[in-house]
């Protein structure tokens, strides 16, 4: 009996050895676990074709400077347009929708009377 538990904790041993670090996952694989952000709304503060960036305030007061796709994402884009920035999985924008400003009295108040 101990000569089988001997064989067996041997075989165990070798199979950990020829079972690397290098044969297991790449972090790579798990990064899709990772729940990115895929949007970001904002108002637009900068354009810049030549380095295909943008930079934006957004909703929550910050500033952030981000790379985009192409040039074609940039068309028609101006400081103060308020946008929705669509992300791609590499963290770059890959779409830009320009939105319309929710107005100050939204929902209207209600008529007294």
């Amino acid at each position: 009996m101990k000569a089988l538990v001997v064989a067996l904790f041997g075989m165990l041993l070798m199979v950990g050895m020829v079972i690397t670090p290098s044969h297991a996952a790449p972090l790579s694989l798990l990064e899709p676990l990772v729940f990115a952000k895929s949007s970001t709304d904002g108002m637009i503060e900068s354009v810049d074709p030549a380095e295909l960036r943008v930079t934006i305030l957004t909703d929550v007061g910050q500033k952030e400077s981000l790379p985009v796709t192409n040039v074609a994402v940039l068309v028609g884009l101006t400081p103060g347009d308020r946008v929705n920035l669509e992300m791609n999985e590499d963290g770059k924008v890959k779409k830009i929708v320009k939105t319309t400003p929710i107005p100050k009295d939204f929902p209207a108040p209600e008529p007294k009377g």
